[in-house]
């Protein structure tokens, strides 16, 4: 049995809905875990399957030895601990009280 193109439009958009189109916050974290959450300032659609997130941390939010970032959905706040991780990624970013910080993060449905 094979999946009709009606039944993979119907899961694509599903996915869609309940993933890159519902990014509610931007964890930033260090060894000791999340440090701090925020909104994104802007949301780029580039296509159907793919969104651009823009965050912007000023001098006196997430500093310290920067491990980590996800991006959280599913009614996330900036409340550390709710919501659903959506996706993470690893990095290594020493931030100071001295240096704001752009992020752009793009995500794409892979189908």
């Amino acid at each position: 049995m094979s999946v009709t193109d009606a039944a993979r439009a119907l899961i694509l958009a599903s996915t869609i809905a309940t993933s890159i189109d519902n990014v509610d916050a931007l964890s930033v974290k260090t060894i000791a875990g999340e440090l701090v959450r925020i909104t994104p300032q802007n949301v780029v659609t580039i296509s159907t399957t793919e969104r651009k997130y823009e965050f912007y941390l000023t001098e006196n939010e997430g500093n310290g030895d920067l491990v980590g970032m996800s991006l959280y959905g599913n009614g996330a706040t900036i409340t550390l601990g709710d919501g659903n991780e959506l996706a993470t990624q690893t990095v290594t970013i020493t931030k100071t009280n001295t240096q704001s910080l752009l992020i752009y993060w793009t995500v794409r449905v892979v189908v």
